[in-house]
């Protein structure tokens, strides 16, 4: 007697993903975890500038002239950022991946608040240097804006739409193309590191990540609740942070016009 088979479906769980940018923006930045304020309290970057002169003097005689110190206050409020969803005991029994593939989602939510507010700071950048057109030039000339001897630390961060300019730039060709056909990455330009990202869109940042701060009070915590009669359960994802410009001149931003 022949065996009676049932036509099961066979379900692959994956949930969509709602990255913005794949870039760990988190790595571009200064990180600091002693945030000491709490949501909602202002903490105050101040940016310091020293002028003074070194003298040489005769014996006996004293300085001309004496040094001392400005400084540029800016006001940031700490956020309180949260992330919640709700699902129901009825919803895990019809589909058991659906709280892991919640979670993926309110995660990578969580992430692109801090990308967003990490470009936002990118955008206060005093420093800025306007091109024709973006190429291996304009990234020269978004350096020498800097004026940093130690260029070890730089990196540039550039739109991903400006992916294909950059690997058409004749220069850039020159030097690159054999890795880029070997491995398709970007790789570097001027002796820095190019950073694709789709966070960004009309303008690129040649910096090194003691330009923006990250100041977080811990990391993401989740807190579970529930309601018993219903039968819903609510996860709660929230941090205390903020993102700070803190050294302008540690930043370069560079426009096509």
């Amino acid at each position: 007697m022949a065996n009676t088979v049932f036509n099961h479906k066979v379900i692959e769980a994956k949930a969509k993903d709602l990255l913005i940018t794949a870039v760990n923006t988190r790595s571009l930045m200064a990180v600091d975890t002693e945030l000491a304020e709490s949501a909602g309290m202002t903490k105050t970057i101040n940016t310091y500038t020293y002028s003074g002169t070194a003298e040489e003097v005769a014996a006996g005689a004293g300085n001309t002239s004496r040094g001392a110190i400005t400084y540029n206050g800016t006001d940031y409020t700490v956020k309180m950022v949260q992330q919640a969803f709700d699902y129901t005991d009825e919803d895990v029994m019809k589909d058991d991946t659906i709280v892991d593939n919640m979670l993926v989602g309110a995660n990578q939510v969580m992430v692109n608040k801090m990308n967003a507010d990490f470009v936002a700071e990118c955008a206060k950048a005093t420093i800025a240097h306007s091109a024709d057109a973006f190429g291996y030039e304009a990234i020269v000339d978004g350096i020498s804006k800097l004026n940093i001897e130690d260029e070890s630390k730089l990196f540039i961060v550039i739109p991903n739409a400006w992916k294909a300019d950059l690997r058409k730039d004749p220069d850039y060709k020159a030097a690159q193309l054999g890795q880029v056909i070997y491995n398709g990455q970007v790789g570097t330009i001027c002796g820095i590191p190019v950073i694709c990202t789709k966070a960004l869109e009309d303008a690129a940042y040649v910096m090194t990540n003691e330009a923006v701060k990250l100041f977080m009070k811990k990391d993401v915590e989740v807190e579970p609740d529930r309601d018993a009669d219903t039968r819903t359960n609510s996860v709660y994802l929230r941090t205390a942070y903020l993102v700070a410009l803190v050294d302008a001149t540690k930043i370069a931003k560079i426009t096509v016009a």
